[in-house]
């Protein structure tokens, strides 16, 4: 499980927890029309814990929006 918290144009708006991460390039879909494709995964390495309550690694996600025409 990877602790995310993504930010779309410096605003952030994901903060849970995620079984997989988009990759660079990848598009991501959030509430209503409002579509972003993913410019930087950032590893937060400086957050690792070996302690048994901590779960996962934690990652920032960097995120533009676009617009998507309608098919």
């Amino acid at each position: 499980m990877y602790k995310v918290h993504g930010f779309l144009d410096e605003k952030k708006i994901i903060h849970q927890k995620m079984p997989h991460i988009p990759r660079v390039g990848d598009t991501m879909r959030f509430s209503g029309e409002r579509y972003g494709k993913v410019t930087e995964v950032i590893w937060c390495m400086d957050e690792q814990d070996d302690t048994p309550a901590f779960e996962g690694q934690r990652i920032n996600l960097r995120i533009e929006s676009i617009k998507v025409d309608a098919a």
